[in-house]
C-alpha cells in the first residue's frame, strides 16, 4: 500500500516548493512562538531569593548586623554560614525562639515579579510551585496518551486545532488565577495536555507528504527553530521582568494561529491508509498543484483499487500494537528506556536554569538554549556518518560525565571548579549532548515505526519520559532545601542506564525501514535484515517511477505483482 502512495510522491513532487513553504510557516514561524508559550511558565513560576521582612533597623548598628541580629543562621554542606529565607527571631533580645516568616522581601536583582514573589508561594508554600511543575508534567503525559491515539485515529489535522487552542486557553486562566493556587493550576493542566503534541503534529504530517530521506531534515528544522524561541524567550523576561507582561508577550503570537488553523491541511498518508483515497487523492493534487506537477491518472487508479479493502476496514493502531510482538516490544522498551534518560536531563536543565543565583539567569537559559542550534547540526552530521545508534551512547556519554563533574563542583568549597563560568560551561555541554540524544530518539521514532503507528510510538516515548520527568520538581526541591549533589548524581546514574539501552537498539541507518505493522514486528532480527537485502530492488521507487518509459503500463503492472507476491 506504502509503495504505490510513495510513487504517487514522486509524481507530485515531494521535495519541493509546498513542502518548503510548510517549513517556514509552521517549522520555523509556528514553532518559535510555539516553544515561548509552552516554556514561558516555567519561568514565571522561578523561586527567586528571599527572606523575612525584619522591622527598621535602628541608627546606632549596621545593617548586617541588625540582620544577624533578627535571622537565624545554619552551616550548609560546604561549611559556609546561611541566612535562613523562612524564619526570624520572635525576639532577639531575650531568646533564641523562631517563628514563620509573616511578610517576606525579594531579592528583585533579575525579577521584579514571579508568580512565588506576587502571591508569596515560598517557604511553607514553596511546594505549590512543586505541584504546578508535577502537575504540568503529568498533563503531558496524560496528553500524550491522548491525543497520540486522537491522531492516529481521527487525524492529525484536528489534534493540531485542539492542540492551539487548549494552549492559548490554559494560559488566560493562568494569567486570571490570582492568588488561586488550584485555578492556576487547571490552567496549567489545560495548556500542557496537548502541549508535546502540537509540534509532534506538524512535523508528522510534513514527513507523510514528503520522502522518507527528509526525515533528519525536519528534525533538524524543528530543533533548530526550538533553540530560537527558548533563545528568545528569556530575554523577553528580562526587558519585562514582570511575569504578566512576558506571559501575554509569549503567549498572544499564537493567536494567529489559533484563527487560521482550519487552514491547515490533513496529512494525506494517513488518509491514504484510512482507506479515505479520494480525500488522500484531492489533497495529493493540491500538493501538485503548487509544485507544478501532476499526478498521473494510471497511479490514482491503481491507489484506488489496491485500497479498496483498506477503505473497508482501516487500519488502527493504539498502544497496545506497540508491543504486539516480542521484537517490537523489545524495540519499543529499549527507545522508552533512551527517551526517559533524554526528558529526565533535559527537563532539569529547562526548569532548574531559571534559578541562577551566581550569573545571569536569562543568559544562563539563552545560552543553553542556543547552544541547541550547533547541537543539531552535529546530531545530523553524526547520525549520518556512524549512525544513529553510536551517536546516541556518545552523547549520553558524554551527558554522564557532564552530570558526574557537576556533582564534584558541588562537593567543592574552592578553586577554579566553583568559577560561576565553570558551572555554566557544564550545564551547556549537557544541554549539548541531552540534544544530540534528544534528536536521535525522535528520528529513531520515526524511523522505527510505520504510518499507522507512528505518531503512537512517539508519544508513547513522551509519555513515559514525561512521566519519569515529574521526579524533576523534587529533585530541584531537595536540591534546593536539602543536598544540590542530589540532581546531578541521580541523573548521572540514569545516563549510564541510557548508554545501555542506545547499545542494544537495532541500527536504521541504510537499513529497509518498516512500511506495514507486520515488517515493524520483526525490525532488528535477522529475518528483517535478510528480507531487506531481497527486497531492495524493488524497494527503489525511482527506478520503479522510470519503469513508465522502458516496460509501459502493462510491463510496470507485471513487476508489480511479483513485487507484491514478494510482500
Amino acid at each position: 500500500m506504502d509503495s504505490i502512495y510513495d510513487r504517487a510522491l514522486i509524481e507530485i513532487g515531494n521535495e519541493n516548493k509546498y513542502q518548503t513553504r510548510y517549513d517556514v510557516i509552521y517549522h520555523i514561524i509556528f514553532l518559535v512562538f510555539w516553544v515561548g508559550a509552552y516554556l514561558n511558565i516555567i519561568l514565571a513560576i522561578t523561586v527567586t531569593p528571599h527572606e523575612c521582612k525584619i522591622p527598621e533597623k535602628p541608627h546606632n548598628i549596621s545593617q548586617l548586623d541588625w540582620k544577624i541580629k533578627n535571622i537565624p543562621r545554619y552551616e550548609d554542606i560546604k561549611g559556609k554560614i546561611q541566612f535562613d529565607s523562612c524564619s526570624m527571631y520572635v525576639d532577639p533580645y531575650k531568646s533564641n525562639e523562631t517563628k514563620a516568616c509573616l511578610e517576606y522581601t525579594y531579592d528583585t536583582t533579575w525579577y521584579d515579579k514571579t508568580v512565588p514573589s506576587e502571591y508569596n508561594w515560598v517557604c511553607d508554600k514553596e511546594l505549590h510551585v512543586v505541584s504546578i511543575m508535577i502537575s504540568m508534567k503529568i498533563a503531558e503525559v496524560i496528553g500524550s496518551i491522548f491525543f497520540g491515539w486522537f491522531s492516529d485515529v481521527y487525524g492529525r489535522r484536528y489534534t493540531y486545532m485542539i492542540s492551539i487552542t487548549m494552549l492559548l486557553l490554559g494560559r488566560m486562566i493562568s494569567l486570571l488565577a490570582g492568588n488561586s493556587y488550584i485555578i492556576f493550576c487547571i490552567g496549567v493542566i489545560i495548556a500542557h495536555l496537548p502541549s508535546t503534541t502540537a509540534a509532534q503534529t506538524i512535523s508528522v504530517i510534513c514527513l507523510e507528504m514528503s520522502s522518507l530521506k527528509r526525515g533528519a531534515a525536519i528534525t533538524r528544522i524543528r530543533f533548530i527553530a526550538n533553540s530560537f524561541g527558548s533563545f528568545i524567550m528569556p530575554l523577553i523576561l528580562w526587558w519585562t521582568r514582570d511575569w504578566k507582561l512576558f506571559v501575554i508577550l509569549t503567549t498572544a503570537p499564537l493567536i494567529p494561529f489559533v484563527i487560521m488553523s482550519w487552514k491547515m491541511i490533513e496529512s494525506p498518508r494517513w488518509l491514504y491508509s484510512q482507506g479515505r483515497v479520494q480525500e488522500s487523492i484531492i489533497i495529493l493534487k493540491k500538493i501538485a498543484k503548487t509544485n507544478n506537477k501532476n499526478m498521473e491518472a494510471n497511479t490514482e487508479k491503481v491507489m484506488i483499487s489496491l485500497n479498496e479493502k483498506a477503505a473497508e476496514k482501516p487500519q488502527v493502531c493504539g498502544v497496545f500494537t506497540l508491543f504486539s510482538s516480542r521484537r517490537l516490544a523489545f524495540n519499543t522498551i529499549l527507545q522508552t528506556i533512551v527517551w526517559m534518560v533524554s526528558s529526565l536531563s533535559y527537563a532539569y536543565l529547562l526548569m532548574s536554569s531559571g534559578e541562577k543565583t551566581d550569573s545571569n539567569p536569562f543568559l544562563e537559559f539563552a545560552w543553553q538554549s542556543l547552544i541547541e542550534t550547533p547541537s543539531v547540526f552535529i546530531s545530523a552530521w553524526l547520525a549520518d556518518k556512524i549512525g544513529r545508534r553510536y551517536t546516541g551512547i556518545t552523547s549520553l556519554g558524554i551527558t554522564s560525565v557532564m552530570w558526574t563533574s557537576i556533582v564534584i563542583r558541588e562537593n567543592s568549597s574552592g578553586g577554579l571548579i566553583r568559577e560561576w563560568w565553570v558551572g555554566s560551561l557544564f550545564n551547556i555541554v549537557a544541554r549539548l549532548t541531552t540534544i544530540v540524544t534528544f534528536f536521535v530518539i525522535n528520528l529513531l521514532s520515526m524511523e522505527f515505526y510505520p504510518t499507522c503507528l507512528r505518531q503512537t510510538g512517539m508519544a508513547f516515548g513522551n509519555i513515559v519520559g514525561g512521566a519519569v520527568a515529574t521526579m524533576v520538581p523534587y529533585m530541584i526541591y531537595l536540591g534546593r532545601r536539602y543536598d544540590p549533589r542530589i540532581p546531578g548524581f541521580i541523573l548521572a546514574l540514569t545516563s549510564f542506564l541510557g548508554i545501555i539501552a542506545a547499545f542494544i537498539l537495532p541500527e536504521t541507518l541504510n537499513a529497509k525501514l518498516p512500511e506495514t505493522l507486520e515488517e515493524a514486528q520483526h525490525f532488528g532480527s535477522k529475518d528483517s535484515s535478510r528480507d531487506s537485502e531481497q527486497l531492495k530492488p524493488l524497494k527503489n521507487h525511482r527506478e520503479w517511477h522510470d519503469l513508465d518509459l522502458e516496460f509501459g503500463w502493462d510491463g510496470k503492472n507485471r513487476v508489480w505483482e511479483k513485487f507484491m507476491k514478494k510482500c
